[in-house]
């Protein structure tokens, strides 16, 4: 018992201190690029875009530490609410939504933006969760059709604005909570078919979705954001010019959100990179594992799902800023500028945590049955 005690402790230590490090790194950045950024952002601070990030570290920290502090039973419900509040922000942005890059995605008042597709991740995780573990516990509950219905309803709210980044890691981590649950091999060949048949409509008819997979297949275009992103990557080296010393990042309109991978491999160098690499793939080995071990249904879909949700988020992200993958504006979980993002990556791995972590008398019930 004390041996699995033990292992437990150390995914505790493994998930809070990955996701400290990434917290303070995210803030450290933003110190070196809230100038060049600030000033691009009509910011009147040359480091109100520093300050506004270490605010957002603190609520991030703080929204961690609140939910990793839920019992399973209260995840789940506050899940369910979070996702029903979610889907109505969803609603308001397509009648009321502010519009920028050519997508409508936040909602603004008060000099405050909110972009509720970030919120809504997590909490489809859990709801899809809870159908998938009823569907495990009651022969007869439909709980693959549920959660296929759930994330095709919030999938068409997503595609509306039009925000397929979003909506394609949400697929993603769909795939991998029904692996996990056992689903018959025949969803997944029918979710191929239906993400292959949906990429063509997208290219024919959603010029946003077009430009972005002309933009990564075009080895010609020297203008656009991946093309930089590569440049900023290439010009660091291993050990990086320095902070505040990027040249590229200077070019680089989201050097502080969707391509601050590369923008920092700039300033700090591949080893630093790949420093970034090893912290969520702590998250994912250690996460993953002891979601493994868990013998309630809904803990394992659930902690699996988000584990799935954060780190495929950073890998998907890293792989856009190599050029491996096109443009699809996904932050890096935790280190990228923004309220919304924080606080939706925050939750993610908190929630997670509050699954995964030690409860007493937990052990000696997954030993039983392990």
């Amino acid at each position: 018992m004390n041996g699995v005690i033990g292992q437990v402790r150390q995914h505790e230590r493994a998930l809070l201190v990955s996701s400290g490090l990434l917290l303070l790194f995210g803030f450290l950045y933003a110190l070196t690029v809230s100038p060049n950024a600030a000033a691009r952002m009509g910011y009147d601070s040359t480091f109100s875009l520093a300050l506004r990030q270490g605010g957002f570290a603190l609520i991030g920290a703080l929204a961690i530490a609140g939910a990793s502090f839920l019992p399973a039973t209260a995840v789940r419900r506050a899940g369910v609410l979070l996702f029903l509040g979610a889907l109505v922000l969803l609603l308001v942005v397509l009648f009321a939504g502010h519009t920028e890059k050519g997508a409508q995605r936040w909602i603004r008042m008060a000099g405050f933006s909110l972009q509720p597709s970030e919120l809504v991740k997590p909490a489809l995780v859990i709801a899809m969760a809870w159908m998938l573990s009823a569907g495990v516990t009651q022969r007869r509950f439909p709980g693959v059709a549920l959660a296929l219905g759930l994330y095709g309803v919030t999938a068409a709210l997503l595609v509306a604005q039009p925000d397929y980044g979003q909506t394609a890691l949400l697929g993603m981590v769909l795939a991998a909570m029904l692996l996990t649950a056992g689903a018959p091999w025949r969803i997944f060949a029918a979710g191929a078919v239906a993400a292959g048949v949906g990429g063509v409509l997208a290219y024919n008819f959603s010029e946003h979705f077009r430009r972005r997979i002309d933009l990564f297949l075009d080895p010609d275009d020297k203008g656009g954001q991946v093309t930089k992103a590569l440049e900023a990557m290439q010009s660091g080296g291993v050990l990086g010019r320095g902070p505040g010393e990027g040249i590229v990042k200077v070019s680089l309109p989201d050097a502080h959100a969707d391509f601050v991978y590369a923008a920092a491999t700039e300033e700090f160098g591949w080893l630093a990179s790949l420093g970034f690499i090893g912290l969520y793939a702590a998250i994912a080995w250690f996460g993953l594992r002891r979601a493994s071990r868990l013998v309630d249904p809904f803990q394992q879909f659930a902690a699996s799902g988000l584990i799935f949700l954060f780190t495929l988020q950073a890998a998907i992200h890293v792989a856009v800023n190599a050029g491996a993958a096109p443009a699809k504006g996904l932050t890096l979980p935790l280190v990228s500028y923004g309220g919304s993002a924080m606080i939706g990556s925050a939750l993610t791995i908190g929630l997670a945590f509050a699954l995964l972590r030690e409860r007493p008398g937990a052990f000696l019930h997954d030993r039983t049955h392990s």
